[in-house]
């Protein structure tokens, strides 16, 4: 009884562990693999937060422009000691004991057209003097209005007012071109798993079939029907077969490892990877591509970004090596008193004005080198982006009508491989019966063999000439929308 007990337990728990085996076993097509990459895998988390760092540096970019509270002071600050002072007979020495405390409470505003700044503050202070008898003194600010105008100088903030708008919506298309170019990574990933799945399974079949084809050979031979040459070669073609099928687990193992990791999915999970359908016919025009890539494509925007980088710099070269001058001035209120009650009463003007200037006079011809420099470094930024945008609208061009022409190579690989499989069966057929020899069955199983791996090759330089369109234009064609992907912050 216990020997049955223990023999069901034993099939129990083998069964359980066929069970566990096939429940992590996970067939996947190829727009699941582009889904889960998307969701899961650290490439796309990285994209995101690459947008979301973007994000919070325009937002740091839009406070600059936004009146800010600024609380600064010394609470307390105390010092003992002694210092020199000068008197009728020479220098003596005095000691001090004192503590004074201020706080200051300001707001202030940049001014975006000068790139100027208007300041409004309020602030209070008391000093204290210890010796013999403690002595407080206090002091009050009610308002005062301080303001710094630089004149005939680089404004950074406007600037920035047309850089950092423009860096933040390349962000935004370059996270939709992460997601794409992580589709088309996806691609060409999915169907090296699946090319190398595919030799697998034909290393597996050649390896049964020249088996069997040896073990013919080898009875034909030992009744003299065939020659000695005949059965050497059935059987080097079966060794050959075995060490191609121990390469193809090795190369299938390791296209399955890198797929999983680029996902995001554990190493534990069983893939089974599903041969996508043949293409639908997707007719793409050639001259809206183009405006598309223009339209939707952060490389346009990019071009936009040096331009306007290579104006600053000149605009920076020009006014940083001529004339320039800053102006500053303050008006407000102050009061001092003992008591501080009476700080508020009677205040008294507080009033300051300030020009200062720098005027270059000779430096040995350096501000005109500077602003000959950032023109021609200009110039030479334009000329290059010229030929970059052409080259971008060629690759536009140039993938258009490839792709133009992969959609006729997949319908074609499909009707060789078609035949080569149908060759092979009859070749296999007529080896059997002895109407041809081994040579001519050896050729029409690698012609089988090849014409299944240029099926799977034709597959694979459809859909990534697809995804490589996507990642381009940034639309989707199959759905005519423009292709969007949204995050929470």
């Amino acid at each position: 009884m216990s020997k049955k007990i223990s023999l069901l337990a034993l099939v129990f728990i083998l069964m359980a562990g066929v069970n566990l085996k096939a429940q992590n076993v996970r067939t996947l097509t190829l727009d699941e693999s582009i889904a889960i990459a998307k969701d899961n895998s650290p490439l796309s988390r990285a994209a995101k937060f690459e947008l979301v760092a973007a994000k919070w540096s325009y937002k740091s970019f839009r406070a600059d422009l936004l009146p800010s509270l600024v609380a600064d002071g010394n609470i307390p600050n105390y010092l003992l000691g002694s210092r020199s002072v000068s008197t009728q007979n020479g220098i003596s020495f005095v000691d001090f004991n004192q503590s004074d405390a201020n706080l200051d409470l300001s707001v202030n505003q940049a001014i975006l057209p000068t790139g100027g700044n208007l300041s409004i503050s309020s602030g209070l202070g008391r000093l204290g003097i210890f010796r013999g008898e403690n002595n407080y003194a206090w002091q009050s600010t009610p308002l005062l209005v301080t303001l710094r105008q630089p004149l005939f100088q680089f404004n950074s903030l406007k600037w920035r007012n047309r850089t950092e708008p423009l860096r933040y919506k390349i962000a935004q298309k370059q996270f939709v071109e992460d997601m794409e170019d992580l589709a088309f990574t996806v691609t060409q990933s999915f169907f090296d798993v699946l090319l190398a799945k595919i030799n697998v399974e034909v290393s597996e079949f050649n390896v049964t079939v020249n088996d069997s084809i040896y073990n013919i050979s080898k009875g034909r031979f030992e009744v003299g029907n065939i020659a000695e040459n005949d059965l050497l070669q059935s059987e080097l073609a079966y060794r050959n077969a075995e060490t191609s099928l121990t390469n193809a687990r090795l190369s299938y193992q390791r296209a399955e490892e890198n797929f999983k990791a680029l996902l995001g999915l554990d190493d534990n999970v069983v893939l089974e990877v599903v041969a996508p359908d043949a293409p639908s016919d997707v007719e793409i025009d050639e001259d809206k591509a183009q405006a598309l890539a223009r339209e939707n494509n952060s490389t346009s925007l990019q071009f936009e970004l040096s331009e306007i980088q290579a104006d600053q710099q000149y605009d920076a070269a020009k006014k940083g090596s001529g004339f320039s001058a800053s102006l500053q001035a303050s008006y407000g209120l102050n009061r001092t008193a003992q008591d501080f009650g009476d700080l508020y009463e009677d205040t008294d003007n507080r009033q300051f004005f300030t020009v200062g200037f720098q005027i270059p006079i000779f430096n040995w011809g350096k501000q005109q080198a500077e602003i000959k420099a950032a023109r021609n470094q200009q110039q030479a930024t334009a000329n290059t982006i010229a030929y970059q945008r052409l080259q971008f609208e060629l690759s536009v061009r140039s993938t258009v009508r490839e792709f133009s022409l992969l959609k006729g190579q997949v319908d074609i690989a499909q009707i060789s491989d078609d035949i080569a499989e149908r060759r092979y069966d009859v070749a296999k057929n007529r080896y059997l019966i002895g109407k041809i020899d081994v040579t001519n069955l050896f050729i029409a199983q690698n012609e089988k063999d090849s014409a299944r791996r240029g099926y799977i090759q034709a597959l694979r330089s459809y859909w990534s000439g697809y995804y490589n369109l996507r990642r381009l234009t940034l639309y989707d064609f199959e759905r005519n929308l423009p292709i969007v992907h949204e995050i929470e912050f």
